[in-house]
């Protein structure tokens, strides 16, 4: 994320005539992270009813964003590539009604 941030300041210092500072650029960085936060908490989740955010929201939420939109698939990728296979619970069988 660091290369990430460190592009998108030079471009627009350059186009502003600005330099950033590395402590400044880690403050913008957090302030970015903490809003897409709290905007797919507040948007998805709760259009979609739920108290947890997924995955697929923050797919959603950085669908517009090429290249975040990449860094997010790779992140989940690796997230899942991380997790153990886990056999899936058992299906409840249902009762056969007897109808007299």
């Amino acid at each position: 994320m660091s290369t990430t941030k460190e592009q998108i300041s030079r471009e627009v210092g350059t186009s502003f005539g600005l330099e950033f500072e590395p402590d400044v650029l880690d403050l913008i960085a957090e302030l970015s992270w903490r809003k897409l936060t709290l905007y797919a908490s507040e948007a998805f989740q709760k259009h979609a009813k739920r108290s947890t955010v997924t995955s697929d929201d923050v797919k959603l939420l950085v669908r517009r964003n090429d290249s975040l939109k990449e860094l997010m698939e790779e992140k989940l990728r690796a997230i899942q590539d991380n997790k153990a296979p886990t056999d899936p619970a058992p299906k409840k069988k249902r009762k056969a009604s007897s109808i007299s």
